[in-house]
């Protein structure tokens, strides 16, 4: 894949390319997640199968059971 470009709008905003969101599936309320990788920045879609990835990498550090049963609730 050819690489995409975007500008930093002055609140930090980013237009992801529209063939990006498309192969994606990233719609209008898409959430996603910002994570970092031996220097780079990954934008990963946060969907259903990303969260259940990611509770099998949390799985036995000792979170809050309300963690694993409500994952769509936001912590506060």
């Amino acid at each position: 894949m050819a690489a995409e470009y975007a500008t930093v709008k002055a609140k930090g905003q980013v237009v992801i390319p529209v063939d990006i969101r498309r192969k994606f599936q990233i719609d209008e309320g898409t959430r996603v997640a910002f994570l970092e990788e031996n220097g780079r920045l990954i934008i990963q879609p946060v969907t259903d199968e990303f969260i259940d990835g990611m509770r099998g990498i949390l799985a036995g550090r000792n979170l809050p059971q309300r963690i694993l049963h409500e994952p769509d609730r936001d912590l506060k």
